[in-house]
């Protein structure tokens, strides 16, 4: 053999020695193998367990509340006020019994029926409907009460809220009308 090639055959001889004692002396310090890299599912929430009496709770912050809108009380500005009270005003305009639907000047009276219990009177509307009654009917926009019928007059009495919330009351007469139209 040549030198350089005994040469050559000891240098391998060194990096083969300085390999295995470095890979012995290595695997003795360096830390173990690290685990498998699939970790375990996380358990699915289910119902909460009460707490156990005696067990020290942790204080947690109570969590932010959000604002809540009350719309109670208020108008909704997407819908117009006017057309609003006009269908309030139509709503309850036919909700009302046809005697109450009519102003007390625009009634005719135009007979009496008496009877043993007392007087029944007929009214007329502007369209000639007719329509009987007694004393304690409701009659009028205002609601208006019959409080007396004779052989010539139909008494009214209504009653409005006046200043400083006192009510005021008001009798109206409704005259008997002939067949002529006088009164």
């Amino acid at each position: 053999m040549s030198p350089g090639a005994m040469t050559f055959r000891a240098f391998i001889v060194l990096l083969a020695a300085s390999f295995f004692l470095g890979g012995v002396a290595g695997c003795s310090r360096e830390a173990p193998a690290p685990g498998p890299l699939v970790q375990k599912m996380a358990p699915k929430p289910g119902p909460a367990a009460p707490p156990k009496p005696g067990a020290a709770e942790e204080k947690k912050p109570a969590p932010a509340q959000a604002p809540v809108y009350d719309p109670t009380g208020r108008r909704d500005p997407f819908v117009s006020f006017i057309k609003t009270e006009t269908e309030r005003s139509k709503a309850g305009h036919t909700a009302l019994p046809p005697l109450q639907r009519y102003e007390l000047g625009e009634l005719k009276f135009v007979g009496v029926i008496w009877e043993k219990r007392g007087a029944r009177a007929l009214v007329e509307d502007a369209e000639g409907k007719g329509y009987s009654v007694l004393v304690g009917t409701r009659i009028g926009r205002a609601g208006g009460v019959v409080t007396r019928i004779t052989d010539k007059e139909i008494t009214v009495k209504e009653e409005f809220p006046g200043a400083r919330g006192k009510t005021v009351s008001r009798e109206s007469v409704l005259q008997l009308t002939t067949a002529g139209g006088n009164q």
